[in-house]
């Protein structure tokens, strides 16, 4: 969860929400929410199913926790914190606005001290259902085009880096700004991903089974990470695919038995936009 100010940003993170959220106040919600009495009966049972052991196969008893990856644990999550954490938020702290998806969590402050005092009373209240902030995640950052020392300048939600940065307006001008980017941890993700399609190895397709294989993909992160500053984030994506499919000519061309210029391969490259339409 990240909890962050105008300008003033308290990062905080909830530790393993999906790991130790207790069964008995989600059921809870779930009754106060008018649930019928047959849901709340599966809910029950899906959230008490043992576990098996990844290291001896013994099945373990959950008294707490919803599995990771289910379908309906998001939705879990989201009604459990809609009472946890929203409705608290507009009894205890009205006036304050927020951002909430699942356990990710943005609240707007104006003072440092508001974001001080904030972050304080949110640790107590999660520990009064259960949950906990991870110390080592949690931290205050500032945000502003007036630079201060000491505290953290930028904050993560949703795979987008938040921070100031020098940009240029239509007339050419140079001007700052709050701007979120992609992540570093989104583009390494990414960057691991386009490694691991080995497309060197792929000496036997064309281009056009590399558009056919990976176009789907390309347009969702596009659609997703381009949204704000587009022209670095395609600088990025587009780096790493092309490093790749250097690896891939150069292998293709030496199985063929025929020489091809670097100076050539890039030029091919720098007109791939025209010959594979991957994304407009």
């Amino acid at each position: 969860m990240t909890v962050h100010a105008r300008p003033e940003y308290a990062e905080v993170d909830i530790s393993a929400f999906f790991d130790h959220v207790r069964h008995d106040l989600v059921l809870k919600a779930l009754e106060h929410h008018g649930m019928p009495k047959w849901v709340l009966l599966y809910c029950r049972r899906w959230m008490e199913a043992p576990m098996q052991s990844c290291e001896n196969g013994e099945l373990i008893n959950r008294t707490r926790g919803t599995p990771q990856g289910g379908v309906v644990s998001p939705l879990l999550a989201n009604l459990f914190l809609h009472y946890a954490f929203d409705l608290w938020m507009e009894r205890e702290c009205w006036g304050v606005p927020f951002e909430r998806y699942a356990d990710d969590i943005v609240i707007h402050c104006s003072r440092m001290s508001d974001a001080t005092r904030l972050k304080s009373r949110l640790s107590d209240r999660f520990s009064s259902v259960g949950l906990s902030m991870n110390a080592g995640k949690t931290n205050i950052a500032y945000i502003d085009t007036f630079e201060r020392r000491n505290v953290a300048t930028s904050f993560t939600f949703l795979g987008y880096d938040f921070k100031v940065r020098t940009l240029k307006n239509f007339k050419g001008e140079l001007y700052r700004t709050c701007m979120p980017g992609a992540s570093k941890s989104a583009m390494r993700k990414i960057t691991e991903t386009i490694k691991g399609w080995r497309i060197h190895r792929l000496t036997d397709k064309s281009l056009l089974d590399f558009a056919k294989q990976y176009n789907a993909i390309m347009r969702g992160w596009i659609e997703y990470y381009g949204k704000f500053w587009y022209r670095n984030f395609s600088y990025r994506l587009w780096s790493a695919v092309q490093s790749r499919l250097i690896k891939w000519m150069k292998a293709k061309y030496r199985l063929l038995n025929r020489k091809r210029p670097i100076k050539d391969v890039w030029l091919f490259l720098s007109n791939l936009w025209t010959i594979v339409p991957i994304y407009y």
